[in-house]
């Protein structure tokens, strides 16, 4: 089996698609000598992931288009383009896209996000961003075990 992370990658890789997100990689993070990660992402309501907590990185986020209510420990942000979020590292958080489709541009202060979203992500060359689906309990356990591998726990 081939792991793939963002150095395997060549620049036709640049894209990749989970179910309901669209990821553009911007920086990765071998030109930050790993400390930070930068895409444009996009996505639709139903493709956010669940409350969670990242150990390792901070998330910065700019709002590109549409809206997002973050939940980010015990406070909700209404968020619209122009607007900054910044997702702090062990604190709880999660996101609902309240448009009907969003852009930002996400900014980690560890590169191994990048890696841990390729790894669970696939090339990916249309234009439309897939549409979000039900996960297989399977794909559920997958995407924990690698959830846990990169310090990114479900709560």
């Amino acid at each position: 089996m081939t792991t793939t992370t963002l150095e395997t990658l060549n620049s036709t890789e640049n894209r990749r698609a989970f179910p309901g997100i669209i990821f553009n990689v911007v920086i990765p993070g071998t030109v930050t000598s790993n400390s930070m990660f930068i895409a444009e992402v996009e996505g639709l309501p139903g493709g956010e992931p669940p409350r969670h907590v990242h150990t390792r990185e901070d998330e910065i986020v700019i709002i590109k288009e549409g809206t997002i209510t973050y939940f980010i420990g015990d406070d909700i942000i209404s968020a619209k383009p122009g607007d900054t979020v910044v997702l702090p590292k062990n604190i709880p958080h999660h996101f609902v896209i309240t448009s009907e489709k969003m852009k930002v541009t996400l900014i980690t202060t560890s590169a191994s996000f990048g890696d841990f979203f390729c790894r669970l992500s696939m090339p990916y060359n249309d234009r439309e961003i897939p549409a979000p689906q039900r996960l297989s309990d399977q794909r559920k356990k997958e995407m924990k075990a690698l959830s846990d591998e990169f310090g990114i726990y479900y709560v």
